[in-house]
């Protein structure tokens, strides 16, 4: 079984992997500040464009995408096409896909709604629409939903994160944009999300910054005590479901307490960055291709300007990946195909063994001693955390198949030892 939209942002993963092989011969020329840059496979031979005048930012020192689009017509209008992924373009409502998360994230914001996400161009109407927000709900929420907030956290500092999400959102009105990437420089990249930054380490003197913008959203990432957005890593052999577990258990740190079992639960994120660099990094990584040669491709428009497609579609929509991905894979959207199914098969089947152990272990909590309890409890934690992690990561297993079976095998190794405990 395959996702819908979610398929779509695992084809990155695709061609991903698709660049591993056959593009070992070619290896691809990485430079973080060349006009235009968002592949790092774009024409670098090609006469640099004129300098622009950098058009008005607004209040919070953001220049708009709106702001740019005389001056890089191209780019803007590639852009602009993300608005047809939209919200009701026929999304999957996840609780429906996955009828166990409703045991498994009970008690939990996520229970209470869980859509495939739309386009970068919809992050403040999503945010604002989900069901997940309530009351409590902080600013840090706002991370990575507009370059506004990401330039007021820069500007003011970390307390901006504590600020109530309610007496904030209303202020944004740009969704994730140009400034994400480029700041309000168009020739460079730059990654704005400076906890990101801290968290790469030295790893941001190797990774391809073309990844990097990218990574500093699609990552796993919590709030710390001081309620800053931060990740549970410093440096990419941190980066493994693994060692992120090892980070929240010594710190004791829990998203919520599942009411069923008691046990003090975490929930991933959207690891996409730490399931392609992180610990033994996919193929893909290790020869040098990023995140941009797989989700943008250079296209060279009717005036034969050659420019970077801001449309982020999946590779398997783009004919310019397509094409580079050809000479080593004849069938790539077969062989994209076969690594979702089977990952999604097994996520599908040890969903339901966690929520028989959920089950199985809220009958049985009140008669277990209190070490066997801790450990069933311990076991819950680990197992959905381990599940959840190559679930939510928008790929179903192609941007690291190895790695997402690596995480599904440990998954059901805990939910043998527990439902061994509660036999």
């Amino acid at each position: 079984m395959l996702k819908s939209k979610k398929a779509a942002v695992i084809t990155s993963a695709a061609c991903t992997v698709c660049l591993v092989a056959a593009l070992a011969a070619c290896a691809p020329q990485t430079n973080a500040t060349a006009p235009d840059t968002g592949s790092s496979t774009a024409d670098n031979s090609a006469p640099k464009a004129e300098p622009v005048e950098t058009p008005e930012a607004d209040e919070f020192g953001v220049v708009v995408a709106d702001a740019w689009k005389d001056a890089y017509p191209h780019q803007y209008e590639t852009y602009k096409q993300n608005e047809d992924n939209s919200p009701e373009s026929g999304k999957d409502n996840y609780l429906e896909t996955y009828p166990a998360l409703n045991t498994m994230y009970k008690g939990y914001g996520f229970a209470k709604g869980y859509d495939e996400a739309a386009s970068h161009s919809y992050t403040l109407e999503s945010i604002k629409a989900t069901p997940r927000v309530n009351e409590k709900t902080l600013a840090n929420c706002i991370t990575c939903k507009t370059p506004q907030f990401t330039a007021k956290v820069n500007a003011e500092g970390d307390e901006v994160y504590a600020i109530p999400f309610a007496d904030m959102i209303d202020m944004f009105n740009e969704p994730i944009s140009c400034y994400n990437c480029h700041e309000n420089e168009p020739t460079q990249l730059v990654v704005p999300s400076k906890f990101y930054l801290t968290s790469l380490g030295d790893a941001a003197q190797t990774t391809p910054i073309e990844s990097q913008v990218c990574g500093q959203c699609h990552n796993e990432y919590y709030f710390n005590s001081e309620k800053v957005t931060s990740n549970p890593y410093v440096g990419t052999e941190e980066m493994t479901a693994e060692q992120m577990l090892a980070f929240y258990d010594e710190l004791e740190f829990s998203d919520w307490e599942h009411p069923d079992t008691g046990a003090a639960m975490l929930k991933a994120q959207h690891p996409e960055f730490e399931t392609i660099y992180g610990g033994n990094q996919s193929h893909m990584a290790s020869l040098g291709y990023s995140c941009a040669d797989c989700r943008m491709g250079t296209v060279t428009a009717d005036d034969g300007t050659t420019f970077s497609n801001h449309n982020l579609v999946s590779p398997l929509e783009n004919d310019a990946v397509l094409e580079e991905c050809s000479s080593c894979h004849k069938d790539l959207p077969g062989q994209v195909a076969q690594w979702q199914s089977e990952v999604t098969e097994r996520e599908q089947e040890l969903s339901k063994e966690i929520e028989r152990y959920i089950n199985e272990l809220a009958a049985q909590k009140d008669n277990l001693s209190a070490d066997d309890l801790a450990r069933a409890q311990q076991i819950h934690r680990h197992a959905q955390f381990y599940w959840d992690f190559v679930m939510v990561e928008n790929s179903e297993g192609a941007h690291n198949p190895d790695a997402a079976h690596e995480n599904l095998d440990k998954c059901e190794e805990l939910l043998e030892e527990g439902f061994g405990l509660l036999a």
